[in-house]
């Protein structure tokens, strides 16, 4: 085998900082990986992938993986909250296996990649922004030494003369110019799903309608600067997308291969390009697929013409970062909407038989608990289908991350960094303590009302929706056990 591309192990309870959520879903396949073995696939090369959390493989298991398949090259990738479980999945690989090289990438790495070679020996190279022709170009030129991993590191030239990656040339980490963008997605082969065990990956309750499910991602870049994200790192603020043909051709595929019903689009905010959306709803309606999606959007960026060719097209679900409940906080994020257009497109999406999953973040900088408690008191007034609560976590190299110590105190255990534990504390709040029990609060004082389990009883149509519902209970019930 050529390459082996990993994604480190982590259970659903450890990526939610919960115990006993139960066996209710929350498997989410890694994206970036499986469009690197897709590319590389297609060029060529033999690729194998293990996914630790949907394949259940601890650390020692998957070393015994990487003997059977025998790869040349392994890459891992991983987010901020995971980049501990990659380091010691590295040193583990290298103590075993010497000859293997070892690449580190994912979104964490695009974040701070040299401290990843700075600080951790056993990452031989470090890949960051778009991975796909950077490990393409990677992969070639360690073919050009027959795999030979100390032979490829010592040729500096060579290293230095690939964009995009991170490396060590005589005690010193030296980063490449960035790669330029991909311009067209429409050349990017199909993900790689075959490589996937797709039957394990199921969105926890309240994000589907019908089984079997996947995830997809149609539009890279984002235009907006929320303070509290890091997508510009790796996908820059241009905007680039697959087109609806393309997109079309790959839910086909989908449908054809797995028998997928429905789509979760991934994508920070579907709606960004009216125009775009539009000829997608009308390409899904066109070729009679049948099959309902999700998305994630902003207020900003819809109207009552879009939601309703959204719910014509198969849209049931929108997840919309509502955030606060206070205009200060929301202005203080740099999210630019107002609680006024929360309200409209929160009425809007309601009227075209569109259902809501409102996201708000507890514990922003300059926030109180009395404050917090007047978000969850707006979340209700809202009344979505279902409202996300999570605790504000500062990214590095986002300007909330920057910008942090001036409204608190921060937690630098990357470990924790999964919004749902209170790495950061601000000034207003005495503890870590009193976020935990405010946070345990908005989800009880949201989901444990009279009024929410009627709304919810009344919209019950199949058995499905009942067992969707109990392991949604579950799930509530996990994050107010504390």
């Amino acid at each position: 085998m050529d390459a082996l591309l990993i994604y480190p192990p982590l259970t659903v309870d450890e990526r939610y900082a919960k115990k006993s959520l139960g066996n209710v879903g929350g498997h989410l396949p890694p994206l970036g990986i499986v469009y690197l073995a897709a590319v590389l696939r297609q060029n060529g090369f033999k690729v194998s992938l293990i996914d630790g959390p949907a394949s259940g493989l601890n650390e020692e298991e998957i070393l015994k993986e990487i003997e059977k398949i025998g790869p040349k090259v392994i890459g891992i990738s991983a987010i901020t909250p995971l980049f501990h479980r990659a380091i010691r999945l590295a040193e583990n690989i290298r103590a075993r296996f010497s000859d293997i090289l070892i690449v580190i990438g994912g979104h964490h790495v695009s974040i701070e990649p040299i401290k990843a070679l700075e600080e951790y020996p056993s990452f031989d190279i470090a890949v960051y922004g778009e991975g796909e022709n950077t490990m393409l170009e990677l992969v070639k030129n360690y073919q050009k030494y027959n795999f030979e991993r100390r032979a490829f590191l010592s040729d500096f030239n060579l290293l230095n003369s690939m964009d995009g990656v991170v490396f060590r040339r005589l005690g010193q980490v030296i980063m490449t110019h960035p790669r330029t963008l991909i311009k067209n997605l429409d050349d990017l082969p199909s993900p790689a799903w075959d490589l996937l065990p797709m039957d394990r990956y199921i969105p926890l309750p309240n994000q589907y309608l019908n089984k079997p499910v996947i995830n997809m991602i149609a539009i890279r870049g984002c235009p907006f600067h929320c303070s509290f994200c890091s997508t510009h790192a790796v996908f820059g603020n241009s905007l680039r997308f697959l087109s609806p043909e393309r997109l079309i051709k790959q839910i086909e595929e989908a449908k054809s291969n797995f028998g997928i019903r429905e789509v979760s689009f991934w994508d920070d905010s579907l709606t960004v390009d009216k125009k775009w959306l539009l000829d997608f709803c009308e390409e899904v309606i066109r070729h009679k697929l049948n099959i309902t999606w999700t998305c994630y959007s902003r207020v900003d960026t819809v109207d009552k013409d879009i939601l309703n060719r959204m719910r014509a097209a198969g849209c049931w679900n929108i997840f919309y970062g509502y955030e606060s409940g206070n205009q200060e906080l929301l202005d203080g994020i740099d999210k630019n909407i107002t609680l006024e257009k929360i309200r409209e497109v929160n009425r809007w999406t309601k009227e075209a038989g569109i259902e809501i999953r409102a996201a708000f973040m507890i514990a922003l900088p300059k926030e109180t608990p009395e404050m917090a408690r007047k978000t969850i008191d707006f979340a209700i007034s809202l009344e979505p289908d279902y409202a996300q609560f999570t605790i504000t976590t500062p990214h590095p190299k986002t300007k909330l991350f920057q910008e942090a110590k001036k409204y608190g105190t921060l937690s630098a255990d990357l470990s924790k960094y999964n919004h749902w534990e209170p790495v950061f504390v601000p000034y207003g709040y005495k503890n870590k303590e009193e976020i935990k029990k405010l946070h345990a609060e908005a989800f009880r004082r949201f989901y444990m009302r009279p009024k929410y389990f009627y709304g919810r009883l009344k919209k019950i149509k199949s058995l499905s929706d009942i067992l969707r519902y109990l392991d949604g209970l579950k799930v509530i019930f996990g994050f107010l056990r504390q």
